[in-house]
């Protein structure tokens, strides 16, 4: 009966003991989860900014080269308008 209960308690112990083990375990692998999780979020963040800029990067150079484009064929028409009144000129 001594052994019985003896062998027992050793048990209870060693299944007290698996359980701390397994709650560890499972605390550790939640915790690594919520970092990875964490980390994942801060890159999708940084991705996010970084195409962001690009994007209004990509903005202010299309503006950038509309206003050369307009500046180039308003410098063309006034070139054009004073050739023509300068044609205008020379036949009168």
């Amino acid at each position: 009966m001594k052994e019985e209960q003896e062998r027992l308690r050793r048990r209870q112990a060693e299944l007290e003991r698996m359980r701390r083990l397994a709650e560890e375990k499972k605390a550790r692998n939640e915790r690594e989860e919520a970092e990875r999780r964490r980390l994942e979020e801060e890159k999708a963040a940084a991705e996010r900014r970084r195409l962001a800029q690009e994007r209004a990067e990509a903005e202010r150079r299309r503006r950038l080269e509309e206003e050369a484009a307009a500046t180039t064929i308003q410098a063309s028409f006034r070139g054009f308008k004073d050739r023509q009144a300068f044609k205008e000129r020379k036949r009168r």
